[in-house]
């Protein structure tokens, strides 16, 4: 019998144990509740900052469901026909690729599918912070190797296989790779590559590489950035994608994990994703079936996407001029997200809460990313008027 009463019920320790918002979110709340007009610069939902790209996608419920763990033959189709398309070539097999409802799930299905609790994955530093969270959920651990910062005037990141080896443990199951990197927009470089896949080799891990915004260079560029899947992989390999930022299509909640690499070890590793999938079978027969339409009709959201990008990035080097004004644009080489750096920023304070109080923009901090507090990070696709107001506001 238990003397003390009742015993409460608690959540796992993997679930955060405050869900308080930070001090950014309330001044935010505050804001909005007293009907202030904010610049937003952080938002990402490519359906929200009045781009062009045709009507709304219409779906049709299949006359007949049939689950297929992988995801239907025909939707896996289309995704091969699109690496072939971007590359000129045959690059991945209908039979490498499995569906997924997003780009976070086919995280936490890799977590599942190399990982016991315990054993870790190398992630980068600076980069969006989502793999902490899905980490802890799968009862993994992240280990971060860092992306350097170049020494050139206009900033940039670059890799470091050298980092990822001294990061790695005895436990060390993946290395994570974005690229480009939100938000640095960094890429690995070819001659990083062939250190890292020998990193990998020694270690005998797997690599895991975001494509997702690797249809989008920054202007003037206009060939699709390197993806892994163009050449044959020395080690176990998995490429991710999806049609939220490849289509502009979020609410379509479809993605994909192509699979690469010495073809005994990847089969048995597609097998085990599809043992994964069929647990879930998360992927909506209509989003399946119209997928083929959403990668044909990709090209006139991209056209719309690259002229917001090639507008934005426009005010941006014109109007911040390195020394003379008080951020300074670092240059990047894809993705919808810019990193700002700042002449002179008050140490105690803030950046994101100083400029949403003192001037009405939301802005991300750097230090959200892992970035210094001399760092803002801003989107690229908002509408131009609304980046130029924020910049008139900003000098």
């Amino acid at each position: 019998m238990n003397a003390g009463g009742p015993r409460r019920s608690r959540l796992s320790a993997r679930v955060p144990d405050d869900f308080e918002p930070n001090p950014l979110a309330r001044l935010l709340a505050e804001k909005r509740a007293r009907g202030v007009r904010i610049l937003d610069l952080t938002i990402s939902n490519p359906t929200r900052v009045g781009l062009d790209y045709g009507p709304p996608p219409t779906l049709a419920l299949p006359d007949a469901y049939e689950p297929e763990p992988r995801g239907s033959l025909a939707a896996r189709e289309a995704v091969a026909r699109y690496y072939a398309e971007r590359e000129g070539r045959d690059t991945v097999s209908p039979d490498r690729l499995v569906l997924t409802s997003s780009t976070s799930e086919s995280y936490a299905h890799l977590l599942r599918l190399l990982c016991d609790p315990g054993d870790d994955v190398l992630v980068p530093t600076p980069s969006y912070p989502l793999f902490e969270p899905l980490a802890r959920l799968e009862g993994v651990e992240i280990r971060e190797y860092a992306l350097q910062a170049a020494s050139t005037p206009s900033g940039g990141w670059t890799g470091d296989p050298d980092s990822m080896e001294a990061a790695a443990g005895p436990r060390t199951r993946a290395i994570f790779l974005v690229q480009p990197n939100n938000p640095t927009g960094s890429c690995v470089q070819p001659e990083e590559l062939g250190a890292i896949e020998a990193v990998v080799e020694r270690l005998g891990i797997a690599l895991v590489s975001d494509e997702v915004f690797g249809d989008f260079p920054w202007p003037p560029a206009t060939r699709p950035l390197p993806t892994l899947l163009a050449e044959p992989r020395r080690g176990p390999t998995f490429v991710l994608g999806g049609v939220s930022k490849l289509c502009g299509l979020p609410q379509m909640k479809l993605g994909w994990i192509a699979v690469a690499g010495p073809d005994r070890e990847m089969g048995r590793a597609t097998e085990g994703l599809e043992w994964i999938a069929d647990l879930f079978l998360s992927t909506s027969g209509p989003s399946e079936a119209a997928l083929p339409s959403f990668l044909d009709g990709r090209h006139r959201f991209q056209i719309a996407m690259r002229e917001r990008l090639a507008a934005n990035l426009g005010l941006l080097r014109s109007n911040l001029v390195p020394g003379r004004t008080p951020f300074q644009l670092l240059e990047a080489e894809g993705g919808w997200s810019a990193v700002l750096r700042q002449r002179e920023h008050a140490q105690d304070v803030d950046p994101g809460e100083r400029l949403l109080d003192r001037h009405d923009i939301l802005v991300h901090p750097g230090h959200f990313y892992g970035l210094s507090d001399d760092h803002i990070v801003i989107s690229l696709i908002v509408e131009p008027s609304v980046l130029e107001e924020a910049l008139g506001r900003l000098m």
